[in-house]
């Protein structure tokens, strides 16, 4: 299932990437969506930053999902690789159970506006289970979208919080 979001935002591309990588806007998320991210691993190479996280789901997961993955909480990692310059990160989304099954990975992208800045977010996430994957891939990708508004609504908040709204 594809899935694009679009958010805009009141100041520059620099400042909006440093406040995605602020271990306040981690906590403030956490709070907000009930997902730990834990870096594992952080390089970089050239233009590229890499990291690798760990991110687990504090929330009970639905029945039917439980059920079809055999956990009771969801937990994957996370590729990031973040190339300022072109103002934009790919992902990888890599889940701790049935990887062979699940797919999940996109593009970030910040560029500049006139007035701010917009992020846009186009991401495809594909589970191949019999029967309940294109109803998982569904649920899956709604809760993806209410924690990248969650993440919008933040952002703003951190921006508004530091004066580096534009004038």
């Amino acid at each position: 299932m594809k899935f694009t979001m679009t958010h805009p935002f009141d100041c520059p591309a620099d400042l909006l990437w440093d406040i995605f990588d602020d271990p306040e806007f981690d906590r403030r998320l956490e709070e907000a969506t009930g997902v730990r991210r834990e870096v594992l691993e952080s390089a970089t190479e050239g233009a590229v930053e890499t990291k690798r996280l760990r991110c687990v789901s504090l929330k009970e997961m639905p029945a039917m999902m439980a059920k079809a993955l055999g956990t009771e909480s969801f937990e994957f990692e996370q590729t990031n690789a973040l190339d300022r310059q072109k103002g934009e990160l790919a992902w990888k989304v890599k889940p701790a159970v049935l990887a062979d099954r699940i797919d999940a990975q996109g593009v970030t992208r910040i560029s500049s506006t006139g007035a701010g800045c917009v992020r846009t977010i186009e991401g495809e996430i594909v589970i191949r289970i019999p029967l309940v994957g294109k109803k998982m891939e569904g649920k899956l990708t709604e809760n993806i979208k209410s924690s990248y508004e969650e993440a919008a609504r933040i952002a703003r908040e951190m921006v508004k919080e530091r004066g580096l709204a534009n004038a």
